[in-house]
């Protein structure tokens, strides 16, 4: 069984009324709290829409035990040098509960806004910019050359909170990314198997033969693989997680045996996307949670 669980948090409402919401993530126990960090997103992209960092920042200073993340920063529109810095204030701010998410990121609403061409190489693109991600937060100071990024005398004051720095979560379902999350990460990140244009799919066959994957990756490497969170964001509109308490506990079971130690869902909304009831959530919240080992810490 997976023993941590989180949540997804749109940031698609006005703050008076989504602090509300953060709130009641930590007051039910959940370990860990993700916003998108988009420009823009496919189901709401005419809708309120605002950005992650900020809102981080703002969910940090209504909660105090809770751990945050990014679900994920990527170089489509994110430096390594500025994120880095907005990465270790955000660490600060959170008292050290922050954690970066980043992916490799792809053709959809940001590049059409941005007006991007398709990257060349994008697995190297992101090596790079996850190492560099890495490095910052590591060193007191860094000068970087690469193929793609450049860093001339960055000084990172005061450093992370965390020795040697903040944990890294990598989104990672190719071979190249699962080699990258197996030697940088703390967390690795699946979402199962992404479509073009379309919401990703995921199940526990799918999620066990990448899990599978990631731990021979570990051992390439020589890490130990138990050293490596794995967490899965299941965000599927059909067979939610959240059609019943019955059918949450199922799935924490089933992503469990597939190798997870974390479970993400969707935070119910109102409307589409992610349309469910909060009272399902309630009774996952009093009924399983608290006899999750690490749904408190």
């Amino acid at each position: 069984m997976a023993t941590r669980v989180g949540v997804i948090i749109l940031p698609a409402q006005r703050w008076a009324d989504s602090a509300a919401t953060w709130r009641l993530a930590e007051e039910m126990g959940f370990a860990h709290a993700w916003t998108f960090d988009h420009v823009t997103w496919r189901d709401l992209r005419d809708k309120p829409w605002f950005s992650a960092v900020p809102t981080l920042a703002a969910a940090a200073a209504v909660t105090t035990r809770l751990r945050l993340g990014t679900l994920v920063c990527t170089p489509n529109f994110r430096h390594p040098v500025v994120l880095a810095k907005e990465a270790m204030t955000l660490d600060d701010i959170s008292c050290g509960r922050f954690t970066l998410g980043l992916g490799a990121g792809a053709a959809g609403p940001d590049a059409q806004v941005l007006q991007q061409r398709p990257a060349l190489d994008r697995g190297a693109r992101f090596a790079e910019f996850a190492e560099l991600v890495d490095l910052l937060l590591r060193q007191r100071h860094t000068t970087y050359q690469g193929r793609f990024y450049h860093a001339h005398d960055v000084f990172m004051e005061p450093g992370c909170r965390r020795k040697p720095r903040l944990p890294l979560a990598v989104a990672a379902t190719g071979a190249r990314g699962i080699g990258l999350a197996a030697r940088l990460a703390d967390v690795w990140v699946t979402n199962g198997l992404a479509r073009p244009g379309q919401a990703p799919v995921v199940t526990p066959r799918i999620v066990a033969e990448q899990a599978a994957r990631v731990r021979a990756a570990c051992a390439e490497l020589g890490r130990d693989p138990d050293t490596l969170a794995r967490m899965v964001v299941v965000a599927n509109r059909d067979r939610s997680p959240l059609a019943s308490a019955g059918a949450f506990a199922e799935a924490l079971h089933r992503y469990g045996e597939a190798g997870m130690t974390d479970l993400v869902v969707p935070f119910p909304r109102l409307e589409p996307p992610f349309a469910a009831s909060l009272a399902v959530l309630e009774r996952v919240a009093e009924d399983i949670l608290p006899h999750l080992p690490g749904a408190a810490t």
